[in-house]
This record gives structure tokens, sequence and C-alpha cells, in this order.
């Protein structure tokens, strides 16, 4: 029997094999690859103003996505979330994925804070000069119609002893 330096048949020192990248990790990838191959045509700043945004792009850090459509399509590893920013409206979306790596969408208004606060709406005050009595009321009907003025009953005594 002959003498192997290694025990395993087929291992060699210092060769390594990279770990393997998930779809996911590969879709972006190609996606990468093709943004980077293709270049832009020069265009006037007019021209650039005119086109509409398509397809989720990275600037800063920043997921540009043109709505919710293009928001839910978005591919998100499991267990991670990421922010797509819509390009169109002033709403961010919040595309996240569970450990089973189920995708779900979260939709955030954005809204502009002021340093002044939002003034309490006040309650109304009634005016109660406006109000007419009930005493007063049959007077003035019964000054109109001419009939007698109602006299308001006196309480009777309820205690017996």
């Amino acid at each position: 029997m002959a003498y192997q330096p290694y025990p395993y048949p087929g291992y060699q020192p210092g060769y390594y094999t990279p770990a393997v990248p998930d779809q996911l990790a590969l879709l972006r990838q190609n996606q990468q690859l093709q943004n980077f191959q293709q270049p832009l045509p020069p265009q006037t700043p007019a021209q650039v103003a005119q086109q509409p945004v398509s397809g989720p792009s990275q600037n800063n850090g920043i997921i540009w996505v043109s709505g919710k459509g293009e928001a839910d399509g978005y591919l998100v590893a499991p267990n991670s979330a990421v922010a797509l920013w819509d390009a169109n409206n002033p709403v961010i979306y919040l595309r996240q994925a569970d450990s089973t790596g189920k995708p779900s969408t979260k939709v955030y208004d954005l809204v502009e804070r002021t340093d002044t606060p939002v003034p309490q709406q006040t309650v109304p005050q009634v005016d109660f000069t406006q109000f007419v009595t009930w005493d007063k009321l049959d007077e003035v009907l019964a000054e109109r119609l001419k009939k007698p003025v109602r006299v308001p009953k006196a309480k009777e005594d309820t205690d017996n002893a």
C-alpha cells in the first residue's frame, strides 16, 4: 500500500471552494452586472427630467421603486427587511420576509413634522342669551294667539308626615 500524505483522496492543500450563493444573491448579482454592462447614451438635462424611474435603482443606499406593485415584487432574503422608497409618491414600503421566506409589505406615508404644535380644536362656547325659557315662550305664544298665560303648577307636598 502506498503512503498518502493527505488522509482524503482528492484533497489538495490550499484549495478552497467558496460558499455557494443563494438564489437571491445570484439574482441581485446578475441585475448589477446587467446594469453595469449596459452604458447609457449621453442625455440632455431635459431628457433626464422627462424619463420616469423604472425598476429598482439604488442611490446612496436608498432603493427607489415606482409603486406598490414593484415593491411587492422586490425579492427579500429570509429573516431580512429592506426599505423601498417610492419615486412618485411620498411613501416608504417596508418589505420583510420571515424565517420561512414568506414576504410581506408594510406601507408608510411620509408626513412632515413641524416644530410648532398643532393648535387644539376648542369647543365653541354656547351663548345662552339666544335661548328662550318655557315661560318666556309661553308668554310670546300667548300674545300671538291671545290665549291665557300658563301658570306653573306649585309642587305638591309628597311627604305624609
